[in-house]
């Protein structure tokens, strides 16, 4: 009997590969053998030595497989208005790409998604399996901001929902088939074509606000992310590596040793080796890092006091949430 396939989706530009290579080969160090997947890494710009370097992973059961969408989405009038937006220093239009797999790829009903900066030490389909009964979508609650308060308030007042229940976007089990029924893409597209809103963590907020109500919260050992904020999980099934938590920019983060085990046969280990080394020696890269997040948390601040918000519009318009 054929057995039955898990679609896996990444959205990263180049300079991601390693980190790419590293979260692709520890989903199939530790992915069961009862499925089949389909690895469909959604690009603007990989390179072919990287695109060649990445499809090495491929074998029997585990395709890897390119997807060059900024040009299509580029056609459409409401995304150029997302170019126009201060991505700032954790962002790109690439991170926009997951609001349109339901749409771009109706042949799946239930999908994953994933940031690349990231490892999976656990079995990917045991979160295929999960199950979401009417829910748009599975994910963690973002602990990593719990203890920020301007971001707090920041998700309190303009994006207008309780930051308690806030989900991180960097894992998601995506209910196509509903998502394709309420529109996400379109309803997403016509909010920015409309408003414009100005957002810290652009599609994070528009998923949150869009699908409130229509989220199932997945166990937070399926995005265990290196936070203060966070307990230390003993067995992680996901280990998310977002903001500046990450092994290639700091010699000690939570769970780095998993990260370093993947990485040591994933064909980059020594690039990314280097990257570290080049970035702890450079002052002014982290530095210029620190700064980033500084004007985020400024960004949130500002925003809080904005005439026009996620909250205010929700609040005039209950119908523009696809759950309301």
């Amino acid at each position: 009997m054929k057995k039955p396939v898990i679609p896996v989706f990444f959205s990263v530009n180049d300079a991601y590969s390693p980190f790419l290579a590293t979260a692709i080969n520890s989903i199939r160090e530790n992915a069961s053998q009862d499925y089949q997947y389909r690895i469909h890494v959604l690009t603007d710009d990989i390179s072919d030595q990287n695109r060649e370097r990445l499809s090495r992973f491929s074998r029997e059961g585990f395709q890897v497989e390119f997807y060059p969408l900024s040009e299509l989405m580029r056609q459409l009038p409401a995304v150029q208005k997302l170019e126009q937006h201060s991505f700032g220093a954790f962002a790109s239009l690439t991170i926009y790409f997951r609001l349109f797999i339901p749409t771009l790829f109706p042949q799946y009903d239930k999908a994953i998604y994933l940031d690349a900066d990231l490892v999976v030490p656990g079995d990917i389909s045991r979160l295929y399996r999960e199950p979401l009964g009417g829910k748009l979508l599975g994910a963690v609650a973002d602990y990593s901001i719990q203890k920020i308060g301007p971001f707090m308030h920041y998700i309190d007042t303009y994006v207008g929902v309780d930051h308690h229940n806030y989900v991180n976007s960097g894992v998601l089990l995506l209910n196509c088939k509903r998502l394709r029924e309420v529109n996400l893409s379109g309803r997403f597209l016509d909010w920015v074509e409309r408003y414009g809103l100005e957002t810290v963590a652009p599609d994070q907020d528009y998923l949150n606000t869009l699908c409130w109500q229509g989220i199932h919260y997945l166990d937070p050992d399926w995005n265990a992310m290196p936070s203060e904020c966070l307990r230390f999980m003993d067995n992680p099934q996901i280990i998310h590596f977002n903001l500046a938590s990450k092994p290639w920019l700091n010699e000690s983060v939570p769970y780095d040793n998993i990260f370093w085990k993947y990485a040591a046969t994933s064909g980059y280990e020594a690039e990314i080796r280097a990257r570290q080394k080049a970035f702890l020696q450079d002052a002014s890269a982290m530095k210029n890092y620190k700064n980033a997040i500084r004007r985020l948390i400024r960004m949130a601040a500002r925003l809080t006091k904005a005439p026009v918000s996620f909250r205010s519009l929700i609040q005039a318009t209950p119908a523009l949430r696809l759950c309301s």
